[in-house]
């Protein structure tokens, strides 16, 4: 079955299983305790814990796959690790080389002198080394498993289905009304139907959508109409708490992690708690008659076992549970949990169930697998170009100017030193200045940014002639040193417009010579992005003062912004075997303006530190070489890769509405 999806895939799922062994032992660990402290009376409250572990249990593979499935390739780093003269072969030692050697001599020295660290040392090694080999029969084992405890599921389901449909009669008229009663005490207003059945030996609610009690036609004579209204009302309560679907996640669940005992506990735990809790409401519900609804269980129990009828597996029934424990509870002198020990039980629940979610979403999978801390000194330098704004949704320039100081603040409250581009067709038209534009690139210098300059126009390097090009260099840097004046300072660097960087490697070589005579340093973005198309489209969603389209963009650029990150992250890990420092490129729109604080804080939460352009391209990875011609525009890592020989990334796409906009209403040869 395994040769039907990838190595990749395989490898993934192998380790999530190997995970999920000691994550699902903690859960039910931290669930034992729990229930200890907890009074055996507040049946809701451990009912709730029951039902919160589980629900964790199940969510932490997903969590742990999916974190994986994002990692670099484990098989990779783990034969790095084990063989590392291989790492000379071309005559380079980076510094993540240098890393795994050490790291194994360091273990090959705790093996020797016997360390106490070094069984540990010698585990994860052995798991990263022999686990690999054996996840393809182990993924299969696993999906054999869940395909027969499918088939198992389905047929439950088909069973149902069939009792709800096959030998069923609407209850008398006098029944309807006492349900109706039974219905308004018990707070149920969704519509569901109570039949009879001559099927089941045991009244059950099947349902999730559409709820049904089926209750046996031969207790409507076997037991008195007081215990069978206690045992209705049993069935109503699971329906009024969605019991129901809880029980049909519990089976999926059941279905998929088949294989790990302490998720069945868990899953056990949770039945017995809803009995419990479902018996304590129907107490509520009878006004206290204990005896009458333990009696029903007794008689009902003793009609089964003649019967020699057990209830559905996926139904929850009124006979469900340990049976003499319910008993026992519900004939218990009723008393209250004791007000110390109720204070005590529940916070050191709450402390207990607060360090285990500390320790989940504190949790990385990706950390465990490569056998690394998650990268906390990532640095990314942003550049934006043009400044000010090009004119591609034809805004006036008063609108530019709001959009530059609105940045210019954002940039200042999330101190992020950006540098900004000048783009002198914007703000010259070679000799006089255009007022309100020109004072943007004012107002950038005066906040204390860095500027830089592009192209006087913002041209393809590939379509301009080489003179010409050059020419409009030069224009653009007068223009902005003469806008700047003596606080034009030193310009340090030039950014391509379009990231496009000519025909061949000749006059590429020669435009960098020439910008390095001239003491200008040509930028690398590593991190690309369509940005610009995001941006126009709400510049139209604002044009037409659609506030829900504004929205949906915002939202929608974000979310597509660390799926960028996520992809030129996976190029550093693949390339360097590290998180170079990042350099981005965006554009001064009011977009980026307006979403700047869920722009910025997304890139922080992953561990950024915003830094200079210097700083940026001070890492020594901006040396590689690169040999990445034609036109079109790319990223340094796609350059990088390019050259080595490497198959490119296949990139994000940009959602779909947003690209509709721009085809449809942008600039005609777009």
């Amino acid at each position: 079955m395994t040769w039907l999806i990838s190595d990749t895939l395989i490898e993934n799922l192998g380790w999530t299983l190997l995970h999920s062994i000691w994550q699902f032992a903690l859960v039910a660990g931290v669930l034992f305790v729990i229930l200890k402290c907890i009074d055996r009376g507040a049946t809701n409250v451990r009912h709730f814990f029951s039902v919160c572990a589980l629900f964790v249990a199940i969510a932490l593979p997903i969590a742990t796959y999916l974190q994986i499935s994002k990692a670099p390739g484990f098989a990779d780093k783990a034969s790095s690790i084990a063989q590392p003269d291989e790492q000379f072969q071309d005559g380079t030692l980076t510094s993540n080389t240098i890393d795994h050697v050490r790291g194994w001599q360091a273990i090959s020295r705790s093996q020797v002198a016997g360390e106490e660290g070094g069984t540990m040392a010698r585990l994860t090694i052995f798991l990263r080394q022999e686990a690999p080999t054996i996840f393809p029969f182990a993924v299969f084992l696993w999906l054999l498993g869940v395909a027969v405890f499918s088939l198992r599921m389905a047929g439950g389901l088909l069973h149902l289905r069939k009792l709800k449909s096959t030998g069923i009669e609407p209850v008398t008229e006098d029944w309807r009304r006492r349900i109706e009663r039974l219905c308004t005490e018990l707070g149920i207003t969704h519509k569901l139907k109570v039949v009879s059945t001559n099927l089941l030996s045991t009244p059950i609610a099947l349902g999730i959508i559409k709820p049904v009690v089926l209750v046996p036609a031969s207790l409507f004579l076997q037991v008195e109409p007081r215990q069978l209204e206690s045992l209705i009302a049993h069935e109503l309560v699971h329906i009024r708490r969605y019991d129901l679907v809880i029980n049909m996640v519990q089976s999926i669940a059941e279905t998929i992690y088949f294989y790990h005992p302490c998720l069945w506990w868990i899953s056990k735990q949770v039945r017995l708690e809803r009995e419990f809790s479902a018996d304590s409401a129907v107490v509520r519900a009878l006004a206290d008659d204990r005896v009458v609804y333990a009696m029903a269980l007794a008689n009902l129990e003793e009609i089964r076992l003649s019967a020699n009828h057990a209830p559905p597996l996926l139904a929850a029934a009124a006979n469900g549970g340990n049976l003499m424990q319910r008993i026992q509870r519900i004939l218990q002198d009723k008393t209250e949990i004791r007000s110390a020990r109720s204070a005590w039980s529940a916070v050191l629940a709450l402390l207990l169930i607060s360090v285990v979610l500390l320790a989940i979403f504190s949790y990385s999978p990706q950390s465990i697998v490569n056998g690394q801390k998650q990268p906390s000194g990532r640095k990314i330098a942003i550049g934006f170009v043009s400044i000010p704004p090009l004119d591609r949704s034809a805004n006036p320039p008063k609108d530019s100017d709001a959009t530059a100081r609105l940045i210019i603040a954002k940039l200042t409250q999330n101190k992020v030193p950006a540098i900004g581009f000048v783009n002198g067709s914007t703000i010259s038209d070679g000799e006089k200045l255009y007022p309100v534009r020109a004072n943007i690139v004012r107002l950038w210098r005066d906040a204390g940014l860095e500027v830089g300059i592009g192209n006087f126009k913002h041209v393809w390097f590939y379509n301009t002639p080489y003179d010409d090009y050059i020419a409009l260099v030069e224009k653009n840097e007068a223009v902005t040193k003469k806008l700047l004046g003596e606080k034009a300072g030193q310009l340090r660097y030039f950014s391509y417009p379009y990231l496009n960087t000519g025909k061949n490697a000749e006059e590429r070589d020669r435009f960098e010579q020439w910008l390095n005579a001239r003491g200008l340093t040509s930028v690398k973005y590593t991190i690309d992005n369509n940005e610009w198309m995001y941006s126009y489209a709400y510049d139209m969603a604002r044009n037409d003062n659609d506030l829900n389209t504004m929205n949906e963009v915002r939202e929608d650029f974000v979310h597509y912004m660390a799926k960028m990150f996520d992809h030129y992250e996976a190029y550093s890990q693949e390339m360097f075997g590290r998180d170079i420092a990042e350099t981005m490129v965006l554009t001064p729109s009011r977009l980026v303006a307006d979403s700047a604080d869920e722009l910025f804080g997304m890139i922080r939460k992953r561990g950024y530190t915003f830094v200079s352009m210097n700083d940026a391209q001070s890492d020594e990875a901006y040396k590689t070489p690169e040999n990445m011609f034609g036109e079109f525009g790319n990223s340094w890592f796609e350059r990088w890769t390019y050259t080595k020989g490497n198959k490119l990334r296949e990139e994000p796409a940009v959602d779909a509405e947003i690209y509709k906009t721009w085809k449809e209403r942008g600039p005609k040869g777009n």
